[in-house]
């Protein structure tokens, strides 16, 4: 691999955000939703659904939903996205934290939350 190559790839990837924002886990069978804020919305998702396919996620009700219903009674889904913004000094962890605990005030009302 010459060197000009890697320096692209370099570039590539520190230029490469993660997705920050929420992600919401429906349950369409009982109409109940999973919600989480996170820095890094697809590494959260993965995770989430590892955990949940072996048995070790640490919401034991969504848990025990995720084993008697199977996975495709469940939608996994990123409803807000919080886009970086350049020379600013913002911090993005209180600004997911606030947005799913909006997320979760606003879905309360409606369906029920795990």
């Amino acid at each position: 691999m010459d060197k000009n190559y890697k320096k692209q790839l370099k570039a590539r990837f520190l230029e490469n955000k993660p997705l920050m924002g929420v992600l919401t886990i429906l349950n369409t069978a009982e109409n109940k939703i999973y919600v989480a804020g996170s820095m890094h919305l697809t590494a959260l998702s993965n995770k989430i659904k590892f955990t949940l396919n072996s048995g070790q996620f640490d919401n034991v009700t969504l848990q025990e939903d995720w084993k008697r219903l199977g996975e495709g009674n469940f939608v996994f889904d990123h409803p807000i996205i919080i886009a970086p913004e350049e020379n600013k000094m913002i911090d993005y962890k209180k600004q997911v934290q606030k947005a799913g605990n909006d997320m979760k005030e606003k879905l309360s009302k409606t369906i029920d939350i795990y």
